[in-house]
């Protein structure tokens, strides 16, 4: 570990440039520089200067699943979390676009009803998921800076989770954890303190910077295999959306959905993915959130063309069952220090066939602006301490 202010010096005078180059290469040495500094100074200028700090990153992974076994595709995009160990049995969160802070005591046990769908029922549960299986796990100031991708393998609860769990492993473990033992951690987190199903093959794929088939067959001796993915000439990209929701309210989607397709002039089962952007680009005063859900049917199209020439004979991660008895009640008045969204901040995740990306880059120009789209390409590094 290293003092938050000798960190700052060090990214200030360049002398941690080799190491975020071996990370993110050195077309992306400026970004990173200015990623890092901010989380840094946000860092030290809230849990102070003098704090002996780690710095670790975990890739985002891109969960496909079908009939056969589970394939996870590693993405060079990834989370970045500062920890510094807190000396007491409190773990606290904060998290870059949100406000307030997650005040987690490890002898609270919970889960609590009102954590359900906050970041807290996260942390609370990867905490307690180490004290079930016995590991070791003690009190962490975290900094996370991350942007959630919908759609991912690994969506803003179980890609926290995960990360969450990296890092107290690392601090607490001595890194002793084997992906395996961290998987487990994280689903049954996820299922008792978050009411979610997740899966495994995403967490392997994320800890080890690799893309992965994940056969559970034999939940007692699973097979996680690498491969080189066969992107069927399709790209992954993420669009910064802004405030556009995601998804369309209920009530709205069907009249929503048949005006837009008639100014599109046809069914989208009926036109190319490339005809559908090439329409999008020239549209005036497009329906964004319409647009949205109709990219989403190209994009889990191609998605389902990538998993089938992917995916092996097998099964695909097991779920977990929530086995530990919900308390109605929250924690005193710690309620009032979760986290909470300080703006919406949306980003999504596109999958687009070889001849249509030229046209998809134009339509999300015309829609959300320049610059707002950056191409996934895989993963170059595994999780790992970066700075430490």
């Amino acid at each position: 570990m290293q003092r938050v202010d000798k960190v700052k010096k060090l990214l200030d005078r360049g002398e941690l440039d080799s190491v975020l180059i071996q990370r993110y290469g050195q077309e992306h040495l400026e970004e990173q520089k200015l990623r890092y500094a901010e989380a840094v100074d946000f860092f030290g200028k809230t849990y102070g200067w003098d704090r002996k700090i780690n710095i670790y990153c975990v890739p985002y992974s891109v969960l496909l699943a079908g009939d056969g076994a589970d394939v996870s595709i590693a993405t060079d995009m990834d989370a970045l979390l500062l920890a510094a160990d807190s000396g007491v049995n409190v773990s606290r969160l904060r998290i870059k676009n949100y406000t307030g802070e997650d005040n987690i005591d490890l002898y609270q046990h919970g889960p609590y009803t009102s954590e359900y769908p906050l970041t807290a029922g996260v942390m609370r549960g990867i905490q307690q998921a180490f004290l079930h299986f016995k590991y070791d796990i003690y009190g962490a100031d975290i900094y996370l800076v991350a942007d959630t991708v919908p759609g991912s393998g690994l969506d803003e609860a179980a890609h926290m989770a995960m990360s969450l769990a990296y890092v107290y492993n690392d601090m607490f473990n001595d890194g002793k954890l084997t992906p395996s033992q961290i998987s487990k951690a994280v689903q049954w987190a996820l299922a008792n303190y978050v009411l979610t199903d997740s899966y495994a093959t995403d967490t392997y794929s994320s800890l080890t910077g690799e893309s992965l088939t994940g056969d559970f067959t034999n939940a007692d001796a699973e097979v996680v295999a690498p491969i080189q993915p066969d992107m069927q000439d399709c790209r992954m990209y993420t669009v910064n959306i802004n405030t556009t929701a995601v998804d369309l309210p209920e009530e709205e989607v069907d009249g929503r959905l048949d005006a837009f397709m008639a100014k599109l002039g046809n069914d989208v089962d009926r036109m190319s993915e490339k005809e559908f952007y090439e329409i999008l680009s020239a549209m005036e005063e497009p329906d964004c959130e319409a647009a949205l859900f109709l990219m989403d049917y190209f994009t889990q199209e191609n998605f389902a063309g990538i998993y089938a020439v992917n995916a092996v004979d097998g099964i695909g991660s097991p779920t977990v069952e929530q086995t530990v008895e919900s308390r109605g009640e929250t924690v005193g008045g710690a309620i009032k220090w979760h986290n909470k969204i300080y703006h919406p901040y949306w980003m999504t995740l596109c999958c687009v066939s070889g001849d249509a990306q030229e046209a998809f880059e134009k339509a999300m120009d015309h829609l959300f602006g320049e610059n707002h789209t950056s191409k996934l390409s895989f993963a170059k590094q595994p999780a790992a301490k970066v700075i430490g």
